[in-house]
């Protein structure tokens, strides 16, 4: 075994024995704060570490390709970094959530499977165009390579932030105007013409998610609803958690998404040009993959940081669309985290706790009163 496998296999070990002790000693959902990121930090290392070792190895046996033609060879490439990166990130949180006993929301198997599917195919197709190019770098001059690399990341994140959910969902029926529906679809479009924007879809997920949220399509974004979000809450609760995803479409949240997205382009292309590829040349794949690594983990800090305020800002929106009354979404965040088992005092990746959110709603309410 080279040293540098021996390095990932030390991460997996100590990564499994922390995830055990925390799982152990801390028999509540109430971790926070250091708890909190050294569990996430396990749980990365107990899934890449046998990743990172068989990524060495493999390098160390340096198998030969240029018998396939180079889509082949670049689909395969892209298939396999998408089950083992996109894949390894989804274990990695399932397995902190896990252990900080924190439910696993997912909107269904079948959509999980149809998810990582089209996830997996649309890494192939992705690599597979691109590798005649990257195939040929050596002989492009610099400018070239650094431009062909930041497009690359570009297309990836927007096929996978915007192109993939939209995809995911689109067979999702749309809201019924029954009486059962409560309306909701003339009243989101009242909403929306309050605003002078254009009427968005509702559309319905069948199944037991609780939770909504906005996909934004191709040509206009619409609203995605879970079906056990309408059995859970009361139709004033529903309507503001819809004011809530309509806010996100009136500030245009998409475009700060967008811009986030290609700051981590950018930055992740610096980080290639600099750093990752010299490091890969001077045969060190082991301080790569850390390189790699540290660079996603500090974009998605960067990122928590700037949609949790985004989501407080939604918030106080969500209240003037509700003509200052603020006490149905509060209660709604409050019911949707009991019906998750989700405690309100903990913080998400991307989400103020609940307990912030629904006091920042309650004051701005009893103000507007």
């Amino acid at each position: 075994m080279t040293p540098a496998a021996l390095v990932f296999v030390v991460v997996t070990a100590i990564g499994i024995v922390t995830l055990v002790l925390v799982r152990a000693l801390r028999p509540d959902r109430q971790a926070r704060g250091l708890t909190e990121l050294g569990v996430l930090l396990a749980a990365y290392g107990a899934v890449y570490g046998p990743v990172g070792a068989g990524l060495v190895t493999l390098n160390e046996i340096d198998p030969d390709l240029s018998h396939l033609p180079p889509f082949v060879a670049g689909a395969l490439m892209g298939a396999s970094l998408a089950i083992l990166v996109v894949g390894g990130i989804g274990l990695a949180m399932a397995l902190a959530l896990w252990v900080l006993r924190r439910p696993v929301e997912l909107p269904s198997k079948r959509l999980g499977a149809r998810w990582f599917l089209l996830l997996v195919v649309g890494f192939a197709v992705l690599f597979g165009a691109a590798m005649p190019v990257f195939g040929t770098m050596e002989d492009r001059s610099a400018v070239f390579a650094w431009a062909f690399t930041g497009l690359f990341y570009i297309v990836f994140w927007l096929a996978h932030s915007f192109l993939l959910p939209w995809l995911t969902f689109l067979r999702s029926p749309r809201l019924a105007e029954s009486p059962e529906s409560g309306g909701l679809q003339s009243w989101v479009d009242e909403v929306m013409a309050r605003q002078g924007k254009r009427p968005v879809p509702v559309r319905v997920h069948e199944g037991g998610l609780v939770n909504a949220f906005v996909l934004w399509g191709i040509r206009k974004p619409w609203l995605l609803v879970g079906e056990g979000l309408l059995k859970a809450l009361s139709p004033h609760e529903v309507r503001a958690v819809l004011a809530h995803e309509i806010a996100h479409i009136v500030r245009g949240d998409h475009v700060r998404l967008l811009f986030s997205g290609v700051a981590w382009a950018v930055a992740i292309t610096v980080c290639s040009q600099l750093v990752i590829v010299p490091l890969f040349a001077a045969d060190r794949p082991a301080l790569a993959i850390a390189a790699i690594t540290v660079c996603n983990m500090l974009y998605f800090v960067a990122l928590g940081v700037m949609m949790r305020r985004v989501e407080h800002a939604t918030d106080l929106l969500a209240v003037d669309l509700l003509g200052g009354r603020g006490e149905p979404l509060a209660s709604a965040l409050e019911k949707m985290a009991l019906v998750k088992r989700a405690s309100a005092k903990q913080k998400g990746m991307m989400h103020p706790s609940v307990q912030n959110r629904v006091e920042a709603i309650r004051a701005v309410s009893e103000g507007s009163g």
